[in-house]
């Protein structure tokens, strides 16, 4: 067999092989640190291209290659980011068969099974709708391999009698596909649903503290969880109630715990009053009771009191999405210098539903008149699990549009409370185990600098209770801004960067925002509040929301959930846009930004405001290069031929004819498709004896390199360096215009 048809084999297994360790690597990445991943995939390669380079080395190269996932499975676990264990066998049997295609047929034809193998199963399990694209290709290239090899066997069978009279035909691959693709969609959904492992030697779904970091055992984030408990007949039973931990928190002993518990009561705040503030405090409390009681600033240090870690999971919620995000609990719009409530009457227990893929969606009826209906681009859906969480209000991110509970198709199963928070009415608590699928959408940066209002300065109009040192500390860092939007990130930046985060602060005055402002240091609440307050300054109305934060610490990457306990409630605020929206700011150090991407015109707009200079000499030094592209291709010939000749000196006659053709497309005078090289050759250096001779000797032992089986003539012909050498651009320019004279 000739060595031609060995090399293109073993390209072809090398590319299955890839294509079966990429489709791994799909399922690990979006979970996994991307450092050590990216790392293990860059040894895995260096180790692969370093047994094509050293055959003498080759067995201890493929044992450091199988090796390697083991490896960094084990630093990962050492470093606090375990690898599940079945994704490390996995890749295990990727880099084998990666390693096996160098080597013997035998070897070849044993990646070729394995590779095919980790691309099923990994499609298999996969949940992203576009990774079968993975397995077709998979499958058009393993096609490819056998139709070939098959045409190689039945001309080796005789060689005398049979001549292949045609190459392989790329219709029988795509025949060959579309059967597979038929056949899929035939078996389609006639082998009934599939369910998850509950014992064996395979993980199942879920996570435990006390076992290995990276197993997973129990129920999922499969919106299939959904648990009955009072209302059984909207929810279906899926797992008992014996399981879960029954003390369940409230949101204020989540607070009271984290950052302390309030230092006096409203009550004992208003025995102090006269009779005519009283009425009007009793006025303000009764408005806040009906939004969703109220928030106070007043904080004693935090005392460790709940006691759930003797528990299998004390996640108080599971989040199925991006991290480093906020889920809203609660949300205030009233500040009276130290205590917030909530006077905002949005309550709305019948949302407008919406079927979408066959499944039935309730969405916030204002999104819907505003025009905003929900588009899939600007929609992010994720899921919510509730453990235990003693509210009957359900943890959402910013800007959350509509809720679908898988077989849940009730108007009034979910609806909006009066701060605009979603809940569930007529329930004491939200059911445990319940899963739920939240959209909510995405904010550009271009709509923060667009559709943020400004009016006059709240500090014309001075409110009752608003600190009047807000107002001048406000116009202080806010002076050398010109944009509501960069005043807003003004006041951001400096707490996030002058200010400490300190929870074990107590406040010790009656004004806990002043002495706030003083000490430069305290809770999230004062930051929430201090940014709430001096953003008003601006005119821009504002309200502080009380709930939980998703930390990146906490994702769960074996599962691909993150677990949010107790100690992670969080108070932030929000800001409203001139349609009606709220979107987010953090204030406060130490947890993360949201991240509001700039489209791609405001991109370009800021590029080119900031390096406008360095445009022009962009476009400057574009136009030289235009204009002597000829001399730097030319350049870029001239050293990719003596590169190719020693990376491949096999293949030196065939790259120079390349080098030959492209120059000879450049100036002018292409080789006419049908016409040999040889009379080609010969006929573009008629003008020139000798290096008309040159090419004469170069096409013989090119010839008796390719038909006679002399491979020592690839090393012996010297021609082509000569007819290089002569043969440029320029030149056959030249010639080219002598023709035409």
């Amino acid at each position: 067999m000739s060595t031609w048809l060995l090399e293109r084999r073993s390209r072809e297994v090398i590319v299955l092989a890839i294509l079966a360790i990429t489709t791994v690597g799909c399922l690990r990445y979006p979970l996994e640190s991307r450092l050590l991943f990216v790392a293990e995939m860059l040894t895995i390669s260096i180790l692969f291209a370093s047994e094509m380079i050293r055959p003498f080395r080759r067995h201890y190269l493929c044992m450091a290659s199988v090796a390697s996932p083991i490896t960094f499975a084990l630093i990962a676990r050492s470093t606090g980011s375990p690898i599940a264990f079945e994704m490390t066998v996995l890749t295990t049997f990727g880099a084998a068969a990666v390693a096996m295609t160098i080597g013997s047929n035998r070897t070849r034809a044993m990646s070729l099974v394995v590779s095919g193998f980790l691309t099923l199963f990994a499609v298999t399990i996969s949940d992203n709708r576009y990774a079968v694209v993975l397995a077709i290709a998979w499958m058009a290239v393993c096609v490819w391999h056998l139709v070939a090899n098959h045409w190689e066997r039945l001309e080796l069978c005789a060689v005398q009698q049979v001549r292949r009279g045609a190459a392989v035909r790329p219709a029988s691959v795509v025949v060959a596909i579309v059967i597979c693709m038929m056949s899929g969609l035939i078996v389609r959904d006639r082998f009934g649903e599939t369910k998850r492992f509950t014992s064996g030697f395979m993980p199942t779904s879920g996570g435990s503290k006390w076992s290995d970091p990276a197993a997973r055992s129990g129920v999922g984030t499969g919106d299939a969880a959904i648990a009955a408990k009072d209302h059984a007949e909207s929810f279906g039973a899926v797992e008992s109630e014996l399981f879960l931990e029954s003390t369940e928190s409230t949101l204020f002993d989540m607070f009271s715990d984290s950052i302390g518990e309030p230092k006096k009561n409203k009550w004992e705040r208003r025995q102090g009053l006269t009779p005519e503030k009283l009425i009007k405090t009793h006025e303000q409390t009764a408005k806040s009771e009906k939004g969703g009681s109220s928030f106070s600033t007043e904080r004693m240090p935090p005392k460790k009191h709940l006691h759930l870690n003797d528990s299998v999971e004390n996640a108080v919620v599971q989040w199925a999405g991006p991290t480093g995000i906020r889920l809203a609990m609660n949300r205030y719009d009233t500040f009276d210098g130290v205590d917030w409530s909530n006077s905002s009457t949005q309550r709305n227990e019948k949302l407008a539903r919406r079927e979408i893929g066959g499944a039935a969606w309730f969405f916030d009826p204002a999104t819907l008149v505003a025009g905003r209906e929900p588009s899939a681009s600007r929609t992010d859906v994720n899921l919510l699990k509730v453990l235990r969480l003693d509210s009957t209000r359900l943890p959402t991110p910013m800007m959350t549009s509509g809720l679908h509970i898988k077989d849940v198709d009730r108007q009034d199963f979910v609806g909006i409370e009066d701060d605009g928070s979603y809940f569930m009415p007529g329930r004491d608590q939200v059911p445990a185990l319940t899963v739920v699928n939240v959209a909510s959408a995405n904010v550009m940066e271009d709509e923060l600098w667009n559709k943020l209002p400004f009016h006059r300065p709240a500090s014309e109009k001075v409110k009752h209770g608003q600190p009047k040192l807000l107002a001048s500390v406000a116009t202080d860092w806010t002076a050398q801004c010109d944009h509501t939007y960069e005043k807003l990130q003004a006041i951001v930046s400096r707490l996030r960067t002058e200010f400490t985060f300190d929870r074990s602060v107590q406040t010790v005055s009656s004004d806990p925002i002043a002495e706030f402002l003083e000490t430069r240091r305290g809770g999230d609440h004062l930051f929430a509040t201090t940014a709430a307050m001096m953003v008003r300054e601006l005119g821009l109305k504002t309200r502080l929301v009380t709930g939980f934060y998703v930390r990146p610490s906490a994702a769960d990457i074996a599962d691909g959930h993150t677990n949010v306990l107790p100690e992670d409630v969080h108070v932030w605020v929000e800001v409203r846009l001139d349609d009606g929206r709220w979107f987010e700011i953090e204030p406060t150090p130490e947890y993360r930004q949201p991240n509001y991407r700039p489209s791609t015109w405001l991109v370009a707009k800021r590029y080119a405001t900031n390096y406008w200079l360095h445009a022009i000499g962009l476009l400057v030094l574009g136009g030289v290069l235009l204009r002597t592209r000829l001399l730097w291709i030319e350049l870029g010939l001239s050293v990719l031929y003596p590169v190719g000749a020693l990376l491949w000196p096999r293949r030196r006659m065939r790259l120079a004819m390349k080098v030959l053709q492209t120059r000879a497309l450049l100036a002018g005078c292409p080789r006419v498709a049908g016409c040999p090289q040889r009379d080609w050759l010969l006929s573009l250096t008629a003008g020139n004896e000798n290096v008309r001779e040159a090419a004469r000797r170069f096409c013989d032992v090119a010839d008796r390199a390719a038909f006679a089986g002399r491979e020592e003539a690839f090393y012996k012909n010297k021609f082509e360096k000569e007819l290089l050498m002569h043969l440029k651009i320029k030149t056959l320019r030249r010639i080219q215009e002598e023709v035409l004279v």
